[in-house]
């Protein structure tokens, strides 16, 4: 088993891996984990299946998108987990991407709207299924990158909110 230090969206979790199972507070899961694409990949937890497509790191940190929901995380060396922890999410502007490759079908949101946790932003058709992409966090719509009938790769930014 390895262990690994996280902060994910400005807080911490400790995180235990090892061949085939996952822990977290407490709760271990079972896990399966394959790469679907480039940036793409398969998650099996606890036979549920679920698309994570995963940005390239970017000061020190990785943009996971999955059930339209954004995530940054950034793993920490445990001796500089409260400094990293203090500086999670400082920069003020969430992106949601595409969890995989679709298309537009609705933008529910515009430049300049405030928006809550949880709210939906864009709506992408995939594997004939539509997928209500979520902001992770309230502010303000800063930018919508798409519009409807836009294809989207997964990865792609859909909106920006500050």
């Amino acid at each position: 088993m390895s262990d690994h230090k996280l902060v994910v969206d400005g807080q911490n979790f400790s995180l235990r891996t090892g061949p085939g199972v996952c822990a977290t507070d407490g709760r271990q899961v079972t896990t399966d984990i394959a790469r679907a694409g480039d940036g793409l990949y398969s998650v099996i937890v606890d036979g549920r299946q679920h698309f994570v497509s995963v940005s390239p790191p970017c000061d020190g940190s990785l943009t996971a998108c999955t059930a339209g929901l954004t995530f940054r995380i950034a793993v920490v060396d445990p001796r500089q987990l409260p400094a990293a922890a203090a500086n999670a999410g400082s920069e003020g502007v969430g992106q949601v991407r595409a969890p995989m490759p679709g298309k537009v079908v609705a933008v529910l949101v515009k430049e300049g709207q405030s928006v809550k946790s949880g709210q939906g932003l864009v709506v992408v058709e995939a594997m004939k299924m539509q997928n209500e992409m979520r902001a992770a966090s309230g502010g303000t719509v800063a930018s919508v990158a798409v519009r409807p009938g836009d294809p989207v790769a997964a990865g792609d930014i859909l909106a920006s909110i500050a």
